[in-house]
């Protein structure tokens, strides 16, 4: 696909490749990556350690990519069901997290919730159970097969055979069941990968055959969660902040650019002054002191507190609580919606905030049984004003005032932008995972041992 078919209009339909990297539960991202540090991995381990080692890391490497990435699933999959037998129910299309101003468990099935939320949590511990304590010892028994058939295919050479790997079976309990935890396991990825990654530390850690082989292995896989997991993000984050960028989904963007072209009229131009203030209002120094008083420390409010500390705004207050389904039989309003209310700005209407939210979690949103956090919902909001406010930056640069034409053509900028910055994390992570760290990880093996050859298969005191 040519890079400029990515944003070719306003709208961005069909399939836009950059959605993938703003679905927390794509696997697609992960698989690129996990590719090419396989690879990479094995190509460093036959350099040093020979094939056996290049082996190991294919073994290990690979395997663990397809637990971690469809095991879990998997593993989820059975499990429910199992439960639709023993719970005479078909359906657990439903989310186990919960904040302070979204609930989904509420009106839910308890036995059904409970199962699903232990389901997950055990589902994540088998797959890690079988990453860090099994995984090492299938891969040190292949290894100790393959030594043993070139002892006997090659008499006059002469190899140091592996130590006898115990098997010391760990049995795995739960104290309690954490819903969020489990949320986030089945709807993130990356959480998912964090979770079962600690796990693996550990496992592998354990399963090492001597002294020098725990060092690299501990290196390895600490050093390894950060390109894993955050490293893409932070190389966005800083490329954005260089080039005056907005880190926003395709469907997030397409509901931004459709509210500025209703705004402003596809005949219209307006001063970037005058666009920057109709679309972002602030409040007075006095609202924000009687919010601050009103909320007093709490994350919410009741529709009915805001409605009698604020006169006149409750037509706007009925529209903003009801973006979220009741709280405990309650309408309720966040702070950030509740300063929402009170401005007069473009990006502050309940309507089109409705639909940016939902946009941006793919019908999550709208959906009761969904949990969508206020913490990402906030982070969405917020992403409204940062490509305001970007439109705002190109029309100073460039002195020029601002019409529906330069809109769709700074959004179409954004999302190449954005694309081609997530390919460049993307494209660092697989460096550094596949290459950088395994050539540390061996000049750390020089350093203590004094050779290259593969510690796994020698014996030390």
């Amino acid at each position: 696909m040519h890079i400029n078919n990515l944003a070719n209009n306003t709208c961005f339909k069909g399939i836009n490749p950059l959605n993938m990297f703003y679905n927390s539960n794509a696997n697609l991202p992960t698989l690129i990556i996990e590719s090419g540090v396989t690879l990479g991995r094995a190509h460093e381990a036959n350099k040093k350690g020979g094939k056996i080692e290049a082996n190991e890391r294919l073994v290990e490497q690979g395997t663990s990519a397809v637990v971690w990435i469809y095991g879990v699933q998997f593993l989820k999959n059975i499990g429910e069901k199992i439960g639709e037998k023993i719970l005479k129910r078909n359906d657990f299309n439903f989310d186990v997290g919960f904040d302070y101003a979204r609930n989904p468990l509420e009106s839910l099935y308890k036995p059904a919730l409970k199962f699903k939320a232990a389901n997950i949590l055990l589902s994540t511990a088998i797959a890690t159970f079988f990453i860090g304590f099994v995984l090492p010892k299938i891969n040190h028994f292949i290894t100790n097969k393959t030594i043993k058939k070139e002892e006997k295919q090659k008499t006059t050479q002469k190899y140091i055979t592996l130590e006898e790997f115990k098997n010391k079976p760990k049995d795995i309990s739960f104290t309690s069941l954490f819903y969020n935890a489990a949320n986030l396991i089945e709807n993130n990825s990356t959480a998912r990968l964090l979770i079962t990654d600690t796990g693996v530390v550990g496992g592998r850690f354990h399963n090492a055959r001597n002294k020098f082989e725990k060092i690299e292995c501990l290196f390895r896989d600490i050093a390894s969660i950060y390109f894993y997991l955050f490293s893409t993000k932070h190389v966005v984050k800083l490329l954005d902040k260089l080039t005056n960028n907005t880190d926003i989904s395709p469907k997030a963007l397409d509901e931004i650019v459709k509210m500025l072209q209703k705004n402003i009229g596809e005949e219209k131009t307006i001063s970037n002054r005058d666009f920057l203030n109709s679309a972002i209002s602030s409040i007075n120094t006095e609202d924000l002191r009687k919010i601050e008083e009103l909320f007093n420390n709490r994350k919410t409010v009741t529709l009915k507190e805001f409605k009698k500390a604020f006169r006149g705004f409750e037509d706007k207050a009925d529209l903003m609580s009801k973006l979220q389904p009741l709280l405990g039989s309650k309408e309720i309003l966040t702070k950030t919606q509740a300063q929402d209310i009170l401005k007069n700005g473009w990006t502050s209407d309940a309507q089109f905030l409705h639909n940016l939210t939902n946009a941006a979690t793919n019908g999550a949103y709208n959906k009761k049984e969904r949990f969508v956090s206020a913490k990402q919902i906030d982070k969405i909001r917020e992403s409204a004003d940062d490509f305001v406010r970007q439109i705002y930056k190109v029309a100073q640069k460039k002195k020029c005032d601002i019409d529906v034409d330069l809109i769709k053509k700074v959004a179409k900028n954004n999302t190449i932008k954005s694309f081609l910055y997530y390919c460049t994390g993307t494209a660092i992570s697989i460096y550094a995972l596949g290459f950088l760290i395994p050539k540390v990880q061996y000049m750390i093996r020089r350093k203590l041992t004094n050779n290259d050859e593969f510690v796994g298969i020698k014996n030390y005191n």
